[in-house]
């Protein structure tokens, strides 16, 4: 999991995993059941390199952003 090699405060990793609870709140019913641990995994990393790069940024918002954004690319598209 994307979270285990985060080197935070207690303080940020309680902000992340409540990023992480907000975003997955709205992204929860518009993933498939089967997909869920998959899709979950996927927004893990998602905030985990959102947090990497800005720490200070409203990391749910931009993770669903990013989810959104990155799951309705085909294959090979960027």
């Amino acid at each position: 999991m994307p979270f285990r090699s985060i080197v935070a405060t207690p303080e940020e990793l309680a902000r992340i995993a409540v990023a992480f609870d907000e975003a997955w709140s709205e992204i929860a019913a518009r993933v498939d059941p089967l997909s869920e641990p998959v899709q979950r995994e996927r927004l893990a990393s998602i905030i985990a390199e959102l947090w990497r790069a800005d720490p200070s940024v409203d990391l749910a918002v931009l993770a669903v952003q990013r989810f959104d954004e990155t799951a309705s690319k085909g294959p090979g598209e960027s």
